[in-house]
Formats: structure tokens, C-alpha cells, sequence
């Protein structure tokens, strides 16, 4: 797709986004959001210094497959800036984890830190995978789910990571070059060198996790940890909006949260869909809708200011929006 033409899908996948939180809105009460929020106040700040210590954790990851060859500072830039792109554009991870490589390319070459990166988004995908699995686990045996769509989305996503942790395990014992190899048997012309580059990562990546081994205890801890601090930072939130909370329930909106993460990677900050997904399970796990809708919201605020965060630290290194997608490494 061409520029334009990406920046005008951004622009209609935000409005219609924008559309359904209006209305999700006015479903619940704009005033009773408002004084939801009241009681958030200062508490955000608590909210921004958990969602801090989860880009760190991410960062130690990465590094740690590198091999200590970057500065854990330069990391973290890093992953909020590349965590700012992805969620602004509805590109994604096409280009908000290789903007993280070119913001380090001063320390690493992007092929290195691009590979070492592929490793360590294996780890952190199987983790998610497990964090839904349990977070469903929980919602199906601790809650009555009377809700027929929310119990077929449950399922059908259980059904899922399921099968993302079966190729996951398939993966790391394989080690298979499906990507190049896949490319090598499309009938089109002149990917040879496509089908190059495709290989040369692989090799690598597979190549950065074995280097790897004897860090893998860091990588997978830190991995555990984040989802960890993802949950707290759920559970304080719901503890600021409502004086009160359930360890439980606050597992299942994190996973929640996580889940529209993953299917609705494209749309520029899950604009409304976030606030309707919450808004239909709060009242299955003990909440009301106002205070699903809030908690969305108070999600959509933190990741505005780590947004803003993000692109100020691209402008410090002389990149925009446009010249990461122009300098994006194609593999």
C-alpha cells in the first residue's frame, strides 16, 4: 500500500474507532466516567511508573540477547519509541519493532539488533499466549459467562493460543526457515533476493537465541515479570476507580486488554473497541460498564503520554513517522 494510502485507511480506522467510543460514551454516562476518572487522579501517576517498569523489563530482554553491546538507556528509548509508532499508525509491528533497530543503529547494525529483536518477540508471543490461556482459565472457571458472544470469543481464543504455543514449541525445536522457504515457492519473478534476506534473518535470529543460552533465564524472566507488572498496574487501576478490587478479575481485564492488543494490533490505539470490549465483560467480572469503559480509558491516557514520550525521543534522534517508514529494514 502506498503512503497515502496507509494514511488514509489511519484516518478512516480512526474515526470509526472514534464513532464507537462516542457511543460507548453516551451508553454508560459521560458524567459518571468523569468522576470515575477524579478518583484515578494522582494515582495516574502510579499507573505511569508500573507502565515505565514493563518497557524496561522488555529492553533487559533484548539486550540480553544482544549481549550487553547497547546501553540499557538507549533499549528502553527504544522500545518506547518503536511501542509509539506502532500505536499511532496502523502499521504495527511492520514497523514499530524495526523503528526500534534503526533508533539503535549508532550502537549495532539494524540486520544484528533486528534479529537479536525477532528473538526475543518469540519469547514474549509464547508468553502472551500463556498469560491469555490462564487469564481464559479464569474468566470460564471463576465467573459465570452468560454472555454468548464473550463465551464463543473466549473459546475460540483459548482455541487459539493453544495452537500459537503448539507452533511455538514446534519453532524452537525445529529451528524451521518456513518464511524464506515460503517466499522461494511463490510464482513470481526476482525474489531471489528477497528470499535472501529472508534467510540471512532467520539464520541469525536462530542464530542470536542459541548465542543466547545461558541468558535465556533473563529473557524468560523478564518476560514473567512484565506480565506480572501488567497485572498490578490493572489491579491498582481498579483499586483507584473503585476503593476496591479482586485479584481475579483484574487478571481477566488485563487479559482482556491483551487480547485486543493482539487482534486489533492495526487499529491506531484500539480507539473504541478497547472501551466496548471492556464495557461488555466489566459487568461479568463484578464491575459496572462505567467502570470498564473508565479503565479503558485510563489505558488509552497512559499510552497517549508514552506516545508522546516516544516521538519526542525520535525527534531528539533526527527520525519522524515518515523517514522510519522509508528507512524500515525489508527483510
Amino acid at each position: 500500500m502506498s503512503r497515502a494510502g496507509r494514511t488514509a485507511a489511519g484516518v478512516v480506522l480512526s474515526i470509526l474507532g472514534a464513532c464507537l467510543l462516542v457511543w460507548q460514551v453516551r451508553q454508560v454516562g459521560l458524567a459518571d466516567i468523569q468522576e470515575s476518572l477524579k478518583r484515578v487522579g494522582w494515582g495516574f501517576l502510579g499507573i505511569l511508573a508500573l507502565s515505565f517498569i514493563r518497557f524496561v523489563l522488555r529492553s533487559i530482554a533484548w539486550t540480553a540477547i544482544i549481549g550487553g553491546r547497547v546501553p540499557l538507556a538507549s533499549a528502553i528509548g527504544a522500545t518506547i519509541s518503536g511501542d509509539a509508532i506502532g500505536n499511532i499508525t496502523p502499521l504495527s509491528l511492520i514497523v514499530s519493532e524495526p523503528a526500534k533497530s534503526i533508533y539503535l543503529r549508532d550502537h549495532i547494525p539494524v540486520a544484528r539488533s533486528f534479529a537479536a529483536l525477532t528473538a526475543e518477540n518469540f519469547f514474549y508471543s509464547v508468553s502472551v499466549a500463556i498469560f491469555i490461556v490462564l487469564g481464559i482459565g479464569a474468566l470460564l472457571a471463576g465467573f459465570v459467562v452468560n454472555d454468548p458472544q464473550v463465551r464463543l470469543a473466549a473459546l475460540l481464543t483459548l482455541a487459539l493460543m493453544m495452537a500459537v504455543l503448539g507452533a511455538a514449541l514446534w519453532i524452537a525445536w525445529k529451528k524451521p526457515a518456513f518464511a524464506s522457504r515460503g517466499l522461494g515457492r511463490l510464482p513470481f519473478g526476482r525474489l531471489d533476493a528477497l528470499v535472501a534476506r529472508v534467510r540471512d534473518l532467520e539464520e541469525t535470529a536462530y542464530g542470536f537465541s542459541k548465542q543466547a543460552h545461558g541468558r535465556l533465564g533473563t529473557v524468560i524472566g523478564c518476560e514473567i515479570a512484565f506480565h506480572l507488572v501488567s497485572f498490578a498496574e490493572s489491579y491498582f487501576t481498579l483499586w483507584l476507580i473503585t476503593g476496591a478490587s479482586s485479584p481475579v478479575a483484574a487478571f481477566v481485564l488485563d487479559t482482556f486488554n491483551r487480547i485486543i492488543n493482539v487482534v486489533f494490533r492495526w487499529l491506531p490505539g484500539r480507539v473504541g473497541v478497547d472501551e466496548y470490549g471492556t464495557r461488555r465483560l466489566a459487568p461479568i467480572v463484578g464491575f459496572s460498564p462505567v467502570v470498564g469503559v473508565t479503565l479503558a480509558l485510563v489505558r488509552k491516557g497512559r499510552m497517549l503520554v508514552w506516545a508522546a514520550v516516544g516521538l519526542a525521543l525520535m525527534a531528539r534522534r533526527g527520525l519522524s513517522v515518515r523517514t522510519l517508514a522509508s528507512d524500515t529494514p525489508q527483510p
